[in-house]
């Protein structure tokens, strides 16, 4: 059978090593996909090359709420700081 494409959310796979994350890495940047989701981790991928993942019909919707049915994208990321982190005033 055709073998699926990975997920957009690798923590989503069976078996999660290594070897696995790498291989879900690689085939999701083969299909121009650049930004792949790790959970709660977004990686971020040069693709070397233009791709359409900032115009018009993306950028002025702004960000947009997360799902399942969403592809991994900054502007689907909540900013949300490492535990312990806190501004300092300026």
């Amino acid at each position: 059978g055709q073998r699926r494409p990975p997920p957009g959310d690798l923590a989503s796979l069976s078996e999660l090593d290594e070897a696995s994350l790498l291989g879900g890495l690689r085939e999701r940047f083969l299909r121009q996909q650049v930004y792949t989701d790790i959970g709660d981790i977004l990686v971020a991928m040069n693709p070397f090359q233009p791709l359409p993942l900032y115009g018009r019909e993306v950028s002025p919707r702004g960000p947009a709420p997360a799902g399942p049915r969403c592809p991994p994208h900054p502007f689907h990321h909540p900013f949300s700081p490492p535990a312990g982190l806190r501004a300092v005033p300026a």
